[in-house]
């Protein structure tokens, strides 16, 4: 028994179109790419990253105009050798000033910390770091990204905190503002 096949103009021999064929390659190939992304074998499990709530705020003041900056989001990635783990993550921070300066522009430079704490509470590595904030005039919001890396010994089991660093008078106004209860209508 002889099988016979016949392939028209446009058409490859399995009867589907040469376009479709080559995208399902090309789809093949991106899969067979993200999947060697992906091995086990190359995440490195992170420590504990956090902000700490006490100090994910901070009110800055320039020129009688108070800028308000928080600490957004931190996303951490690591890498690790046989004796440190890396940890290199981006926070974000988002800083809002009050309607009423929007006519000038204005700058501001904040501090912020980052801790590397062992699981006894005892502080490895503190740095400080300074974050300079330019808002344009008719600029009510600016947000800021900052890429921070931090080493870790493998053999500790530890935790990075990450906070700004506030003055007395800034700790006790946003302390006040947290235990500041809302009553609404009733």
């Amino acid at each position: 028994m002889s099988v016979v096949s016949y392939v028209t103009e446009g058409e490859s021999r399995r009867g589907t179109h040469p376009e479709l064929e080559r995208r399902g390659v090309y789809i093949l190939i991106f899969c067979l790419f993200l999947g060697g992304c992906a091995l086990p074998s190359d995440r490195v499990r992170c420590p504990k990253a956090a902000i700490l709530a006490e100090f994910s705020k901070t009110i800055d003041r320039t020129e009688g105009i108070s800028i308000r900056t928080e600490l957004d989001s931190l996303i951490p990635e690591c890498t690790q050798d046989n004796a440190y783990t890396y940890m290199t993550f981006r926070l974000r921070m988002t800083s809002f000033r009050p309607m009423s300066s929007l006519k000038m522009s204005v700058a501001v430079q904040t501090s912020y910390f980052v801790a590397v704490v062992d699981e006894d509470g005892t502080v490895l590595t503190r740095s400080d770091h300074d974050l300079e904030i330019t808002f344009a005039s008719d600029q009510t919001t600016k947000v800021n990204f900052v890429q921070v890396q931090e080493k870790i010994p493998t053999q500790k089991k530890a935790a990075i905190y990450v906070g700004f660093n506030l003055d007395e008078s800034q700790f006790e106004q946003l302390q006040k503002e947290r235990n500041k209860v809302f009553v609404g209508p009733q």
